[in-house]
């Protein structure tokens, strides 16, 4: 029997969470953003 290695396991078919772009940077942005509007604005 010979293994199939065309069949995708889905080692890199999702994007890692931390990289440049991805929802967890873009959640540090935003966070960035607010605490930085609010220590101007008081």
């Amino acid at each position: 029997m010979t293994h199939d290695s065309s069949h995708d396991h889905g080692h890199d078919s999702e994007p890692e969470q931390n990289e440049i772009g991805g929802p967890v940077t873009f959640a540090l942005i935003l966070f960035g953003l607010l605490i930085t509007v609010i220590a101007f604005m008081a």
